[in-house]
């Protein structure tokens, strides 16, 4: 059965809630950032590296931006996978696989409406086991949230129009955080927030920022075996030959 913030959810998703029907949540706003172009200062190797995990909203069906936006970030070379919101667990036991292998790629989470609050379950996971997460970009979550420790960056997209909420610093918090209140543009809602290509302009310009930051992976070498290290030794030079 769906529940009561369900139907709250869909009613707005219809335009049947007022943006009066709202309550300003309290935490500090920033401006809307400047869509800048890519940054191309580093090598396709370290977008490469990057892990893009995108989650879904309500029913599976309302947020089908998310895979607009990871269709521009694949086109960039980037991995990006699209989940469902009830799926976090998952993402997040999939995260700390690959942590646990011994690679460290920048892990950027971003997440709509139910996806958004989502978000922060996943992250917390993470932080239970050290894992770090580069960019976390909540669109829109329909519930107050604390930013978690491993988080380095986060940049929450909401409205002031009944669901959207500002982040606030979660115990041991020290990244930079930004709260970006687009109630006054009536050009978006809840139901449209993911799809703003002006806002996937400025996710995919802070994604390519933090990526290139970020050191190329490295494979660890391998020790070298008694074999190897053989054929890695410099043959001596001959004797020279005796003067007659």
């Amino acid at each position: 059965m769906v529940g009561l913030r369900s139907w709250f959810l869909i009613a707005a998703l219809a335009g049947m809630l007022s943006p009066a029907f709202g309550q300003q949540a309290a935490g500090q706003t920033t401006p809307l950032p400047k869509s800048r172009p890519a940054v191309t200062a580093k090598t396709d190797k370290v977008l490469s590296d990057t892990r893009v995990y995108l989650l879904r909203g309500l029913l599976n069906i309302f947020s089908l931006g998310m895979d607009e936006l990871a269709d521009k970030l694949k086109q960039r070379g980037m991995k990006a996978e699209v989940y469902n919101h009830d799926s976090w667990q998952t993402v997040a036991i999939e995260i700390i696989d690959i942590y646990k292998r011994g690679e460290k790629p920048p892990i950027v989470v971003i997440g709509h409406s139910l996806g958004a609050d989502a978000l922060f379950g996943l992250t917390e996971r993470l932080s239970s086991v050290n894992v770090p997460v580069a960019l976390a970009v909540p669109y829109d979550p329909t519930v107050s949230h604390e930013a978690t420790k491993n988080v380095a960056y986060l940049m929450n997209f909401y409205q002031n129009n009944g669901f959207g909420r500002t982040v606030v610093p979660g115990p041991g918090f020290r990244g930079e955080l930004k709260n970006i209140d687009l109630t006054k543009d009536e050009s978006i809602g809840h139901g449209s927030i993911d799809k703003s290509a002006r806002l996937h302009d400025i996710t995919i310009a802070k994604i390519m920022e933090i990526a290139c930051k970020s050191k190329p992976q490295r494979k660890p070498r391998k020790p070298a075996t008694p074999e190897t290290a053989k054929t890695n030794v410099a043959t001596p030079p001959e004797p020279a030959s005796p003067r007659s």
